[in-house]
């Protein structure tokens, strides 16, 4: 069925058509035809629509001045037509829906993320497969920036669902690359097979080269191979067409990435990691980003399958690149027992059984290596109850380990136990409070707050063989005596909301106190803090504290809060941000960060880092972002003593926030031992 709406609608028995004008609406099931005026052909299905025409379905829209659609094939033609699935939107002087997701566009076709009528930048192409909700195909594109082609592709595909370009390019200077651009050009077989061309030049580096691959098999599971190559060659002048003091030294230099991840069945799954480097500064030379996060990245794979009652784990962890320290596990196969009741008793079994086949190798060019065949049993028995209105699970439990080798040769074949026991008592206390109130924009619907204090008993004598005589490989090494009690205090305050309950305030602390057979020194250790209160939308409060009762001295506190601000029409309009971080005898500073949207054309942004102990001012940093349509722009300026200052200028695509076309440069750059220099 078919309904037509509009200011007038005629219906002509003899042509048996009707005919509507002003505000005209045609809908059926998930299409809506919008125009100011529609024959339509009841036999036929079809409709000839004019003025203001616009096709809308799930997918997106098209808009044009004239179309004829069939309502039964769901085809149609419009002329001089615009199609919008944002972030896209595609022009041409004929388009043709041919399918239920196959759409047309021929004659001066483009497609682009800028609304204009005149596009700031656009791909064009004299014939365009548009499949809404999927992808675009074009052959012979050019890429212009306003009238200038830029680019020329024999055949492109764009994911219409992925939100980054297609090309990226990075220009740039820097003080050791010398001038520089980076470029990737991201191809699109389809979902299963996808990926990313690297094609980077740096004028005192030369040429480097990369291709990743994001691939979905499907029996076999998916991965992620990334690689990168280049012949470094480190020329000795600060430009590449001027006279080389002395000769250019030539370093190959590479990084191969693997990662696979197999779901086998519902019950096992499969993880691998392949991490090859050609050396020890690579990645802080080109990824520094993966290095923050991860300078020495594994090999390893791991298959693990879930058992009725547990998990049982077979590992191998092999190193690749000899310039890093490693403990290799050829291989680890762990069962790990979950708490199982014996018989109808009360009583909780558990058991984690691992044997390990290990080498540590020191880094090259060093050729020690210590290896020893590790079987390790820890076992234990509780008893969960509940008394009055504590929850309670007393233990005991053993861990017994047998090492092939140890430190002294006569002290192999042996065997290592220590005796673990304890007890977890927790509670829980509440009082529900009718308190309604809206102050601040809190939107508080009743208070109910939670308290839940806690504490674990641990008392482990000395192992039978003392640590001091055991080589280290993990942490099952270092076991030693422990005599504890720790206690915890958590509190919440709640409240109901339209999401549900949401926690407005959490505080927990904890602490441990040594009893006098702990091996260090008794009475209370670390007394830790940590607090998250999240009031209104507009105020954020984190901190945590670490504080040593031994040493009666406060050793860590971090302190955030975070406010913004909205104009009178509830748009975001500034923002605050407030940091303390204090560690002993590392550093105190006092971190801020400030934003302010002047107008819809003009933000700007502020940033300042503080030493406290030295009443300096270490880094500051000022951005002013301008609105240009389908871009923004971004000038930046940061100064942080002892490093210099550098401005940059980023150019973002609205439509892809995340990526940018970056121009830095440093300058400025104090040399380490100036008057001017604290240091490197």
């Amino acid at each position: 069925a078919v309904e037509i709406n509009g200011d007038h609608v005629e219906y002509l028995v003899e042509d048996n058509t009707i005919v509507a004008q002003g505000n005209v609406v045609v809908e059926k099931e998930n299409i809506k035809l919008t125009c100011d005026q529609v024959v339509f052909y009841r036999m036929e299905k079809r409709a000839e629509a004019e003025g203001h025409v616009t096709l809308s379905s799930p997918q997106g829209q098209i808009s044009g001045d004239r179309l004829e659609f069939n309502f039964e094939t769901m085809q149609g033609e419009f002329e001089g037509a615009v199609i919008t699935a944002e972030p896209y939107f595609g022009r041409g002087e004929k388009i043709s829906k041919v399918g239920d997701n196959h759409i047309v566009m021929e004659g001066k076709t483009h497609i682009t993320t800028c609304d204009l009528e005149k596009p700031h930048y656009r791909l064009t192409s004299k014939k365009i497969d548009v499949y809404p909700g999927d992808k675009a195909v074009a052959r012979n594109m050019r890429m212009l920036v306003g009238n200038i082609p830029v680019l020329y592709i024999p055949k492109y595909t764009q994911n219409l669902t992925d939100q980054k370009p297609r090309v990226i390019f990075t220009p740039g200077y820097d003080k050791k690359w010398g001038m520089f651009l980076l470029t990737q050009w991201r191809y699109y077989f389809d979902e299963n097979f996808k990926g990313t061309i690297h094609l980077d030049a740096r004028e005192r580096k030369d040429i480097a080269w990369g291709i990743d691959l994001d691939y979905k098999t499907k029996k076999m599971g998916d991965g992620i191979v990334r690689t990168y190559y280049m012949n470094e060659r480190n020329i000795t002048s600060k430009r590449f067409y001027q006279e080389r003091p002395s000769p250019t030294i030539e370093k190959e230099r590479f990084k191969i990435e693997w990662r696979h991840q197999w779901k086998v069945d519902p019950h096992t799954n499969a993880i691998m990691q392949y991490y090859k480097l050609s050396d020890a500064r690579l990645l802080k030379d080109y990824f520094e980003r993966e290095y923050e996060k991860d300078a020495n990245p594994e090999t390893f794979f791991l298959l693990t399958r879930t058992l009725p009652l547990g998990t049982l784990s077979f590992r191998t962890d092999v190193r690749v690149n000899r310039f890093v320290s490693t403990v290799e596990r050829l291989p680890e196969l762990q069962f790990n027992l979950s708490n199982q009741e014996i018989g109808q008793t009360g009583l909780y079994f558990r058991s984690v059984n691992t044997y390990s086949n290990l080498t540590k190798k020191n880094a090259s060019p060093s050729e020690v290596r210590i290896n020893t065949m590790r079987l390790d049993s820890f076992n234990s028995v509780s008893y969960p109850m509940k008394v009055a209105f504590l929850e309670m699970t007393p233990y005991v439990g053993g861990r017994e380990t047998f090492y092939s080798k140890t430190k002294d040769p006569s002290n192999y074949n042996v065997i290592r136990g220590q005796l673990r026991t304890g007890v977890d008592i927790s509670t829980k206390f509440y009082k529900i409070m009718d308190v309604q109130t809206n102050l601040w924009g809190m939107d508080v619907n009743g208070l109910r707050h939670i308290i839940t204090p806690s504490i674990a008993y641990v008392f482990a004598p000395d192992p039978t063989v003392p640590a001091s005589k055991l080589d280290y490989f993990d942490s099952i090494d270092g076991i030693r005596r422990a005599h504890t009690v720790t206690f915890g205090l958590e509190n919440k305050l709640q409240t109901k909301r339209k999401e549900g309950t949401l926690d407005l305030l959490r505080w927990s602390l904890t602490s441990d106190f040594r009893l006098k057979e702990n091996p260090t020194k008794g009475g209370f250790g670390t007394v830790s803090s940590d607090i998250d209160f999240r009031p209104t939308e507009w105020l954020t409060i984190y901190s945590d504290a670490d504080y040593s009762a031994q040493e009666q001295q406060l050793m860590t506190a971090n302190f955030d809060i975070y406010l913004k601000g909205k104009d009178a029409d509830g748009k975001q309009k500034w923002t605050f941000d407030f940091g303390k971080r204090y560690t002993r005898d590392v550093d105190d500073q006092i971190t801020t960060s400030f934003g302010y949207i002047i107008n819809p054309k003009w933000e700007f942004k502020a940033y300042t880092r503080f030493d406290i102990d030295r009443g300096l001012l270490k880094e500051q940093e000022f951005t002013v972002i301008r609105d240009l349509h389908c871009w923004d722009m971004e000038i930046s300026f940061n100064e942080t003593r002892g490093q210099g200052s550098e401005i940059w200028v980023v150019f973002r695509l609205k439509a892809f926030p995340e990526i940018g076309f970056d121009f830095s440069t440093s300058f400025n750059r104090r040399k380490a031992g100036s008057q001017s220099s604290i240091g490197n």
